[in-house]
Parts: C-alpha cells; structure tokens; sequence
C-alpha cells in the first residue's frame, strides 16, 4: 500500500497537518501512540484516526505497521506529498469568504489598470516575466521587472498596477523599490508572498498569502525553495477573473 496522491487530496486542513507531520517524523511517528501524535499536531485522537483511514489504513496501529516495515515509505518523495497537500489546501482556502473579498478586491485594480507592472528578484523575477507573459497573452498589457535597478515605468500613476512577488516579503531591495513607490500618491501595490506578516506586505494595497512550509537548499543554504506552485496559481486566476469580467 503507497500514499496515493488521490486519497491524500481527501484530507482536510487538520487531517492534512498531521499527515505532514508524519512525512516530516516518520522515525519517531513509529513509536507514538495515537495521543501522542494528536497532542503533537494539537489536533484530536479522532482527526488522526481518520486521516489514518483515508489514507486506506484500519486504524492509526495499521499505519504505524506500514511506516515500521515498508521500504518503500522511505523512499517516498516529502516534499513532493506535501506539497500537493499544501497546494490543494490553498486552493480550498481561496474560496473561503475572507480570501474570496482579497481576490475580489485584486481584480478589480487590475481592471482599473491601463496597464499591469511585475515586480520580482531572483525566482520571484522568473516568476514575474511567467506573469507579464500570462497576462499580456490574455489581453491585459504588462510587463515584467527582474532587475532590481531598473526604473519602473509610470510609477505612481493612477492607472499604473505594481504587481510584487515575493516569497520572503524581506528582500532589501524589494522594499527600497516599494518605498519609492509609496511615495506616489496615486500608487497601487498587490503583493504575494509567502506570509502576511512581512515588510512588503505591510507596504501592499492588498496582499495576497499562500502560507507554504519554508524550505531551503542543502546546497545552498541562502536560497529559497519554497515552493512557487501556488504563485503561479493566483497568477492565473487573477487574469482569467479580470478579462472574464
């Protein structure tokens, strides 16, 4: 028996943190009673239970068996689980009536906009040319800036839209570029970052958050590989929401 994406894509927000939890502990997990694991995942003895049995297992004894004898758990891919446990949660969540008005409230500056500016560094600045791309390619002018000292076009004007990516929101140079921005009256800012409580965030208009596990390089320790997947989705529905209305 494999964790298959299909059953794992049932688990709600709970079932789905202790299932996280589990990928993240699999050695200690093998030795936990089913209390033991709820009171670490802060969540009840009846949420494990079923997160236990949608994953296809009897009983939390029955999955504790399969993280002790199969070779093939070892070699299951985490990051690639949990991430398609995270992305399927957030994209629950956008639907949710507080992120839906945030979503709402972004499509309308981007239909008041004569013309849409992304703004991004490193990953986020691929990620930024991805958007200008999309969103010219679906009728709504835009245009993409992945250097940090590159004058941006019209800022501050009315129907100018600055669009920030950024995973960490505390990227030096992103601010020092928001900052000057600020300074215009008239300036407009939707950021997406990884969480809300950042400096860019704080500078945005609106801003938008996936809430991802933050995940760095062994490589390199410096960089950033949280995961995007869930930029480039709102990325998508933005311009398909604004030209669909």
């Amino acid at each position: 028996m494999n964790f298959i994406p299909e059953k794992v894509r049932t688990l709600n927000e709970l079932e789905a943190s202790v299932f996280n939890y589990i990928l993240a502990n699999m050695e200690a997990a093998q030795a936990m009673t089913v209390r033991e694991c709820a009171e670490k995942v802060h969540v009840s003895t009846a949420t494990v239970m079923r997160m236990a049995n949608k994953l296809g297992f009897h009983g939390w004894a029955d999955l504790r068996f399969y993280l002790k004898n199969s070779k093939e758990v070892l070699e299951v891919p985490v990051n690639y689980y949990e991430n398609l446990v995270q992305l399927d949660l957030f994209l629950r969540s956008i639907s949710e009536k507080t992120y839906a008005k945030l979503m709402d409230d972004a499509v309308e500056l981007i239909r008041q906009a004569r013309y849409v500016v992304f703004i991004g560094l490193g990953t986020s600045g691929a990620l930024a040319q991805y958007g200008a791309r999309y969103f010219s390619n679906i009728g709504l002018e835009s245009y993409a800036i992945s250097d940090p000292y590159q004058a941006v076009k019209g800022q501050g004007a009315a129907d100018v839209l600055t669009i920030v990516l950024s995973a960490s929101g505390e990227t030096d140079k992103m601010i020092d570029i928001m900052l000057k921005l600020r300074k215009e009256a008239d300036s407009k800012l939707i950021s997406i970052t990884n969480t809300e409580n950042t400096t860019v965030s704080k500078l945005s208009n609106i801003n938008l958050t996936y809430n991802f596990q933050t995940e760095f390089s062994e490589y390199d320790p410096l960089e950033n590989l949280t995961s995007q997947l869930p930029v480039l989705a709102l990325i998508e529905i933005l311009a398909h929401q604004a030209t669909e209305k």
